[in-house]
C-alpha cells in the first residue's frame, strides 16, 4: 500500500474505537473520510451519525477542540459515499458494530448491513476491512475461531445475539464480494495504557464505577462479586486496538481473519483484584450471586467461559512488534482517575441544577407538569405554541403507564393541553418514553436530540412535521425547565 496520500473511508458509527482510530490514523499520515448521515434521515434506524454528533465525538477522541483543529485538514465528515464519487481509497473500514455492548449504536447493527452492498459496489477493487465483535463468532465449544464459516452456538446474552446477527449477515452479503475483504473481531475496549484515556465510558466502566463508588482511600472494604475465577473477560486498551489495527492495515501480508485481542489475556482472578486495590477496596470476593445493580450483559461476560483462537495474531505480533498487555493496579489507576476526572462520562451538574435540584420522579410530577406547568406557557406566540401549529397535534405516552398520556393541540383557536383517553388514537406527532426520561428533558437535563441518538425517546408521526415540532420542542425545553422551586411554589399555593 502507497506510504503517500492514503486516504481510507470509514463507515460506522463514531465509536469508542473508531474515533480513537480516526485520530490515530491522521497522526500517522493518513486523510480518512468519515460517512455521516443527513438530518432528513435522522430517525432513520442507520447506526452512522449526524455530521454534528459525528464532529463532537471525534473532538473528544482527538482531546478536545483545539486539537481537533490542528488535523482538520485530514479528515473529512462527509454524506454517505455518493455513487461514482472522485475519490479512490486506499482502505474502506466497514464498521457498523461498536466494540462495547452498551454504546448507544449498539443494538442498530444489524441494520447497518443492508448499505454495504453499495458500499462495495463503489469501491469494488479497494481492501475492504469488516469490523465484527468477537462475540459474534463464538462456536458451540465457547471458541472464537479464526474463520468465518462455522457453527455459531446459541447465543448466551442479548449482546451476543445482536453481534452473531450482524456478522452472519455480513458474510451472506459477501459471499459474491469481489473486492478483497478481511475480518477483524474486536473485544471489549477500555481506557489507553498511556494515560487513561477513553472516548466512551461504556463496556467495563460500569463495573470500575460500582468499585470506585464502594472504595475508600484508606481501604478496608471488601466488594462481593459474582464473576468466573479462571475465565477471561475479554477487554483491551483502546490505544493497543489502534495501534495493532493500524499495523494489520498497512500489512500487504495480513491474514484474512484476526481476532484482536490482548496476546496475555488476564484471567478474572488476576485483573480484578488490581481494578479493585486501585478503587480503594482491600479485595473483591467471589460469589455465586451478588446485589450489584450491573448490566445484565456485563454480568453474563463475567461469568461466561470463552476462548479466542490467536495463530494469525501471534504470526503478526512480531511483526507490529505488539507489545504484552499490563493490565496491572497501575493502568486501573490512570483508567479510574481519568474516569473521575470525566464524571464516568456524565454530563455535570449546572451551578443552581445540581443534585440537590434534582426532581425526584413520580406521577404526580409529570401530572403537575402537564396540567399546572404547561398550561402557564401556551397561548403566548411562544416555541410550544409553534410546535402544536406545526404537528397539529402532539402526544408524550410513558412507557410504563398506560394512562399517563397527554396530547398538545389547538382546540377552538387555543393550544390545550390534556390527558390522552386511552381510546384515543395516536397524535399525528407521539413521543414515547419513559417517566424518568421525561422527568430529565423537563428539567433540562437531557438534550431532546441526544435522547433521540441514544433511543430513550422513540418518535412516531410523519417525517417533515416530526422534525420541525422536534426542533421547536427541543428549545422550549431548554428554555423553560421545569425546578424544585416551581414545584415548592405550587405546593405552598394549594
Amino acid at each position: 500500500m502507497s506510504t503517500s496520500q492514503k486516504i481510507a473511508y470509514l463507515w460506522g458509527p463514531v465509536s469508542s474505537f473508531t474515533g480513537p482510530l480516526t485520530a490515530w490514523l491522521v497522526k500517522k499520515g493518513w486523510n480518512v473520510h468519515i460517512a455521516a448521515k443527513s438530518s432528513l434521515n435522522l430517525f432513520s434506524m442507520s447506526p452512522l451519525d449526524l455530521k454534528s454528533s459525528a464532529l463532537a465525538a471525534l473532538e473528544e477522541s482527538f482531546g478536545g477542540r483545539d486539537k481537533t483543529k490542528a488535523f482538520q485538514d485530514r479528515f473529512k465528515i462527509i454524506d454517505k459515499q455518493e455513487p461514482g464519487g472522485a475519490t479512490r481509497y486506499d482502505a474502506v473500514i466497514f464498521a457498523g458494530m461498536p466494540p462495547n455492548y452498551d454504546e448507544s449504536r449498539a443494538p442498530r447493527a444489524p441494520w447497518s448491513v443492508t448499505e454495504l452492498a453499495e458500499v462495495v459496489a463503489q469501491n469494488k477493487e479497494t481492501p475492504l476491512f469488516i469490523i465484527s465483535s468477537i462475540f459474534g463468532g463464538v462456536q458451540q465449544d465457547g471458541v472464537v475461531p479464526e474463520q468465518f464459516e462455522f457453527e455459531r452456538r446459541k447465543p448466551a446474552s442479548n449482546w451476543e445475539s445482536i453481534c452473531q446477527q450482524y456478522e452472519n449477515k455480513l458474510l451472506l452479503e459477501l459471499s459474491g464480494c469481489e473486492a478483497p475483504w478481511y475480518l477483524v473481531r474486536m473485544p471489549i475496549l477500555c481506557g489507553a495504557t498511556e494515560d487513561g484515556i477513553t472516548a466512551s465510558h461504556t463496556g467495563l466502566y460500569p463495573l470500575l464505577k460500582k468499585m470506585n463508588d464502594a472504595g475508600k482511600p484508606e481501604g478496608g472494604m471488601r466488594l462481593a462479586l459474582s464473576f468466573r475465577p479462571d475465565s477471561v473477560f475479554w477487554f483491551m486498551p483502546v490505544d493497543m486496538a489502534t495501534y495493532v489495527f493500524w499495523r494489520y492495515l498497512e500489512d500487504s501480508e495480513r491474514p484474512r481473519v484476526l481476532n484482536l485481542v490482548a496476546t496475555n489475556p488476564a484471567l478474572n482472578r488476576e485483573w480484578l483484584p488490581n481494578a479493585a486495590s486501585a478503587s480503594g477496596l482491600e479485595s473483591v470476593e467471589c460469589q455465586e450471586e451478588d446485589a450489584l445493580d450491573l448490566p445484565a450483559t456485563l454480568k453474563k461476560l463475567l461469568n461466561d467461559e470463552i476462548q479466542v483462537s490467536t495463530r494469525n495474531l501471534f504470526e503478526v505480533a512480531g511483526r507490529y512488534h505488539v507489545p504484552p498487555v499490563k493490565a496491572d493496579r497501575a493502568y486501573f489507576e490512570k483508567v479510574i482517575e481519568r474516569a473521575r476526572e470525566n464524571n464516568w462520562g456524565e454530563p455535570r451538574s449546572r451551578p443552581g441544577l445540581g443534585d440537590d435540584q434534582t426532581i425526584a420522579y413520580s406521577d404526580s410530577v409529570i401530572r403537575y407538569y402537564f396540567e399546572e406547568f404547561l398550561p402557564g406557557l401556551l397561548n403566548t406566540g411562544g416555541l410550544m405554541d409553534k410546535a402544536i401549529t406545526a404537528g397539529q397535534e402532539i402526544g408524550f405516552q410513558l412507557k410504563e403507564a398506560s394512562d399517563l398520556a397527554f396530547v398538545l393541540k389547538n382546540q377552538g383557536g387555543e393550544s390545550t393541553a390534556q390527558r390522552l383517553a386511552p381510546e384515543a388514537g395516536r397524535p399525528k406527532v407521539c413521543f414515547i418514553l419513559t417517566g424518568k426520561t421525561l422527568l430529565r428533558l423537563v428539567q433540562s437535563k437531557l438534550p431532546l436530540h441526544r435522547a433521540l441518538l441514544l433511543r430513550e425517546v422513540e418518535v412516531k408521526g410523519p417525517i417533515i412535521e416530526t422534525m420541525k415540532v422536534t426542533s421547536l420542542v427541543e428549545r422550549f425545553l431548554k428554555e423553560h425547565p421545569l425546578t424544585k422551586e416551581h414545584l415548592s411554589k405550587a405546593e405552598s399555593q394549594a
